[in-house]
């Protein structure tokens, strides 16, 4: 499901498909943050020097963590937010983008659909007369099952305009070409665009090109909105030419955009694969599939190939483009890339940039199951440093060497076990000592505890965080068994229940992250520092154990 704001501030863009068919609703939505009731109400706020507008409140069943009333602070529109929230002293829930403030309010379920996806690359020219030029764009439609490619010469040159695996558009000129490409988005009217590290070259180089050509790239996009354009004397111009968009970045309004090496690194590292060396396309096709991108060429030299093949090795430079994006489609439909990120937003029940770090995923969540208002994020905190994973020297321990008959056992979700145990979770912690105590001063190595730092945690009611992880165990364990048994009856669903569970593991994976991030609304040392030496103490009670069992 595609969530995005729209330049007014004000409203929400959603589009989804219901049997294919494009779905769409623009919907108001009043940007708010929170303050303590007891704050004096400011009656207006001048978000620039010429404009004054009015404050709402509005009281409610709001409270924050100490159980303290607050109320709901609503402003005009989404741009509002930054100035606003400054001119109270305590806020909360003022970080939290617009557009996943909605989600949280009014996303209750997501439909479950096949998203029409554009795989896409492009060539552009490096130097020479015709530098910056782009003279090529393939891309595949997953709902065509086609490939497509746009190409424009300085001369007459003859080619098919048919070609293996689709269809070629030949111009003679970029502009003609560029335009031709945005309008044919609009017409097939793509949920998702894929490319590699298309974030931060393909997109900003196709805008930056259509604006120099005198085009409005604007009709890529379903609302007229993509980030960084802004209207000049002559046509429009791009703030993010140079720089590029961020990987997570949804520059066009309503079109989600992935960057595919992003979302197949996070795949990677989460089957702890090892780290990968490169992300390049090259490197990772050679990887996955023995293959790279290589074509046998005229230009032997890779920089030569780029500045001549175009006009002088056509086939072979159009096949290269081509092959590129085929790679593209095949990472991707083999590894289900898009499909995991698709399933944690659905899970999630967010917008699709809040599924890929962190201190997003997991303020989400808890914004939906927690009875309090987490306080706004200040970057400015000074950071507290507390202990963290255990550290072992081998050669401090004697353990090196050659050891024969070895076993391994690893602890199955180690951090969210400890959140469990001892019950951490932002509201249980007590002042009085109780069974669930945590000595933060547990060494970081095997050596004797020397002193102890205790914290105290509730024991007569489960927390949000270890309730969480509970709730989410048992939906992943669900998945599993749906995973299990789609495997054994072959119902071509076991893809689908496992990137659910993946989900759902990476969702659970968040939960320390959020709360160790200091300067963020949900972070807290104490809970951090907690989870870190209840995982110590474990490590090292087994270790222990290990070692009276040595003969």
């Amino acid at each position: 499901m595609i969530i995005s704001k729209c330049d007014d501030g004000k409203s929400i863009f959603l589009s989804w498909r219901e049997n294919g068919e494009k779905q769409f609703n623009i919907v108001p939505f009043s940007p708010y943050f929170y303050i303590l009731d007891s704050q004096e109400e400011i009656p207006s706020y001048s978000p620039s020097k010429y404009i004054t507008r009015d404050f709402e409140y509005i009281k409610g069943d709001f409270v924050n963590l100490d159980k303290e009333p607050l109320k709901k602070v609503i402003v005009e529109n989404s741009f509002d937010l930054r100035k606003a929230k400054d001119l109270f002293k305590q806020t909360y829930e003022a970080d939290v983008p617009y557009h996943f403030r909605y989600a949280v309010d009014n996303i209750h379920e997501m439909p479950e659909y096949d998203l029409r996806k554009w795989y896409w690359d492009m060539e552009w020219q490096q130097g020479g007369e015709y530098h910056d030029c782009i003279t090529t764009i393939v891309m595949y439609d997953n709902y065509d099952k086609k490939y497509y490619q746009w190409v424009w010469f300085p001369n007459d040159k003859p080619l098919d305009t048919v070609f293996d695996t689709g269809v070629r558009y030949i111009f003679s000129n970029e502009k003609d070409m560029l335009e031709n490409f945005m309008r044919t988005m609009l017409t097939k009217d793509p949920d998702m665009l894929i490319a590699w590290f298309g974030q931060r070259f393909d997109l900003p180089h196709l805008i930056k090109r259509a604006c120099a050509l005198g085009l409005d790239p604007r009709i890529m996009s379903p609302i007229a909105s993509i980030k960084g354009i802004s209207k000049a004397k002559e046509g429009f111009k791009f703030a993010y030419g140079e720089k590029g968009f961020s990987p997570i970045e949804q520059p066009i309004g309503g079109r989600i955009t992935l960057s595919l090496d992003l979302a197949f690194e996070r795949q990677w590292n989460d089957s702890q694969r090892g780290t990968l060396p490169s992300l390049s396309l090259e490197y990772v096709s050679q990887l996955l599939f023995g293959e790279g991108k290589v074509k046998e060429s005229k230009f032997t030299d890779k920089n030569e190939f780029f500045r001549r093949a175009w006009l002088e090795d056509t086939e072979v430079y159009l096949e290269y483009a081509l092959v590129d994006v085929e790679l593209l489609v095949r990472i991707d439909e083999t590894n289900y890339c898009s499909e995991a990120v698709i399933s944690l937003q659905r899970l999630l029940k967010a917008p699709f940039d809040a599924c890929f770090y962190a201190s997003h995923m997991g303020s989400i969540y808890f914004m939906r199951n927690a009875w309090w208002k987490a306080p706004t994020g200040d970057k400015s905190v000074e950071r507290k440093d507390y202990d963290g994973a255990m550290i072992y020297d081998p050669l401090s321990e004697n353990t090196n060497g050659l050891h024969l008959n070895v076993a391994a056992f690893d602890f199955a979700g180690l951090y969210p076990s400890m959140m469990i145990a001892r019950n951490i979770s932002w509201e249980t912690k007590s002042e009085e000592p109780t069974e669930f105590g945590v000595n933060i001063a547990t060494p970081r190595d095997f050596s004797e505890i020397s002193r102890e730092k205790m914290l105290y945690y509730k024991t007569d009611k489960l927390g949000l965080l270890p309730r969480a992880v509970l709730e989410l165990k048992e939906l992943r364990n669900e998945y599993k068994r749906l995973m299990k048994e789609a495997r054994e009856n072959n119902t071509g669903e076991y893809q689908k229940w496992y990137n659910n569970q993946m989900a759902v593991k990476r969702l659970m994976a968040s939960f320390y992250g959020i709360v160790a991030f200091q300067g963020f609304g949900w972070a807290d040392v104490d809970l951090a520092s907690s989870i870190t030496a209840s995982a110590r103490e474990a490590i090292r009670l087994a270790a222990f154990k290990a070692k009276e069992m040595e003969s």
